[in-house]
C-alpha cells in the first residue's frame, strides 16, 4: 500500500465557536476541566464499523453515469439480506492523491455485519453485475488494507438536528493520529471528555444552529505501508462555510490551543484534509 494519508481521520477538533463570548465560555470550561482530579473512564460503546474504499473514476465516469450507478447499487444491496446501514461518498476538497478520486464509505452496525455484508455480495456475484450494467464508470478497492480499510467507531456526542447528510454536499476536515509512546486511547478519551467536550457544549449553547459534530474512529488493520495509524478523527457541518469559520475561530482562541496542545501530548498527527461528503445510501433508521 502507498501511504495511508489520505483516509479520514483526526482534524482540527474544533468547537463550532464563532463568536468572542462563545470562546471565552468554553474556556473557562476547559479551565474547570483541567483542574478537576482525573476520573475512572466508563467503557467506550462503538457506534458502529466503518470502511472506506479507494475509487477511481473510470473512462466512462460523469455525474449522471455515476448517480445511476448508485441507484442500482442501492438496488442490488437492498436484495441482500446483510447490508450495510448506510453508504457516503468522500471527494478531495481543493487536494489530490494518486491512490484514489475518492472515497467509498460504507457504515456497518458492527464488524461481523461487515463480514457478513460482503460475503452476500460476493455469493450473488454482486460486483460482476454492477460492472455489467455500469462498465467503467468507477472501480473501488476491495483488499483490505490495501485499498479497503475498517475502523470501528465512537460518536461522543449527539449529532444536532440541524445536520442533514441528504443535503449534499456536506463538508468535513480529517486527520489520522498515532500514539505518542507510553500513550493510549484512555489518554485521548480523558481529553475529549475532560476538555473537548465541555468546549464543545458551551459552544453549541452559545451558537445553537451549529451544525458541527465529530466521529472518532479506531483502527482495525495493520498499515502494510509501515506507517502507524492509530485513530482517525472526523469532523462535520453542514457547509463548507460554515466548517472553515469555525476552525479558524478554534485554532485562534485560548481555549483552542489548549485543547490542541493537550491533544498533541496524547497523539503525532498527520496533514488536515477537507472533503466534500455525498450521502449514497441511508435507510429510514440510518444516521451517518
Amino acid at each position: 500500500m502507498k501511504k495511508l494519508l489520505m483516509l479520514v481521520a483526526l482534524s482540527s477538533l474544533l468547537g463550532a465557536c464563532a463568536q468572542e463570548e462563545s470562546e471565552e465560555v468554553a474556556a473557562t470550561a476547559v479551565d474547570a476541566a483541567v483542574a478537576a482530579p482525573v476520573a475512572a473512564l466508563p467503557p467506550a460503546t462503538p457506534d458502529g464499523y466503518y470502511e472506506y474504499l479507494y475509487c477511481k473514476n473510470g473512462p466512462n465516469y460523469s455525474q449522471d453515469a455515476f448517480w445511476a450507478m448508485v441507484k442500482d447499487w442501492n438496488g442490488v444491496i437492498s436484495s441482500l439480506e446483510a447490508q450495510p446501514t448506510a453508504a457516503f461518498g468522500y471527494v478531495p476538497r481543493g487536494w489530490e492523491n494518486e491512490n484514489f478520486d475518492g472515497l467509498w464509505v460504507m457504515r456497518w452496525a458492527d464488524k461481523t455485519a461487515m463480514q457478513a455484508g460482503w460475503a452476500a455480495y460476493a455469493a450473488n456475484d454482486s460486483q460482476s453485475k454492477m460492472d455489467a450494467m455500469h462498465p467503467g464508470v468507477l472501480t473501488c478497492g476491495a483488499v483490505p488494507s490495501t485499498d479497503r480499510f475498517g475502523w470501528t467507531a465512537y460518536v461522543p456526542r449527539d449529532i444536532p438536528d440541524g445536520f442533514d447528510p441528504s443535503n449534499s454536499p456536506y463538508y468535513l476536515t480529517n486527520e489520522l493520529c498515532a500514539f505518542n509512546e507510553g500513550k493510549s486511547a484512555d489518554d485521548m478519551r480523558r481529553v475529549v471528555r475532560d476538555q473537548f467536550l465541555p468546549a464543545v457544549d458551551a459552544s453549541m449553547a452559545a451558537n445553537p444552529d451549529s451544525t458541527y459534530w465529530f466521529r472518532i474512529e479506531r483502527a482495525d488493520f495493520v498499515s502494510a505501508s509501515g506507517i502507524q495509524v492509530d485513530t482517525n478523527w472526523v469532523n462535520f457541518w453542514q457547509t463548507a462555510e460554515e466548517g472553515e469559520a469555525s476552525a479558524k475561530t478554534f485554532e485562534t482562541s485560548e481555549a483552542g490551543q489548549s485543547i490542541r496542545s493537550a491533544f498533541n501530548e496524547v497523539s503525532s498527527c498527520q496533514d488536515i484534509r477537507a472533503w466534500d461528503g455525498w450521502l449514497l445510501r441511508a435507510p429510514a433508521a440510518a444516521a451517518e
